[in-house]
């Protein structure tokens, strides 16, 4: 209070309307400070959420560039299982096992990073995940026949198309 107010107070001047005029005026800055209040709460939850999928987004960031740099080893590993000589020695099966347990070993790991294979023989050519690299005859035009490459895919983002072969219909064969 300043000095003219005590001194109202005091000789009791003070009237009804002054003091409505106080009240409202302080309700005013009370109604201000709360809304002040609420604006800072409601920035402070906007910048946690934003931070909270920047966060999220250097993970996926992190788990994409590690991948990378793995997935040559990965091909490497796959091409030498697949174009193994069948040979019945049983230590060369057992180096043979050994391999094959490589491979299931780093799809666990990928799996549990959330990145997924890209499934695509016998399914339809979708450019969005696969690229065709050769063409063959068969009896259904866009039809996946053959895959070359394992594509693969983390939280719907592509980290590399899978490279397949697709049929293409013959179509000299059909006559007027």
């Amino acid at each position: 209070m300043d000095e003219q107010q005590i001194s109202a107070v005091g000789s009791g001047e003070i009237t009804i309307e002054q003091l409505q005029t106080e009240l409202s005026d302080a309700l005013k800055q009370a109604e201000d400070n709360l809304s002040g209040w609420k604006r800072t709460q409601a920035d402070l939850e906007n910048y946690r959420k934003r931070k909270e999928a920047e966060g999220a987004e250097l993970v996926q960031f992190g788990k994409q560039a590690g991948f990378v740099q793995i997935l040559p080893i990965l091909d490497s590993l796959q091409m030498a299982m697949i174009h193994a000589p069948e040979i019945s020695d049983e230590k060369y099966q057992s180096f043979k096992n050994g391999l094959d347990g490589i491979v299931k070993q780093i799809d666990v790991a990928i799996i549990a990073m959330g990145i997924q294979k890209i499934e695509a023989v016998g399914k339809k050519f979708d450019p969005n995940i696969h690229e065709a690299i050769k063409e063959v005859a068969g009896d259904e035009d866009g039809l996946v026949v053959e895959q070359y490459q394992t594509g693969y895919m983390l939280q719907g983002k592509l980290l590399r198309p899978a490279q397949v072969a697709i049929s293409k219909k013959d179509n000299s064969k059909i006559s007027n």
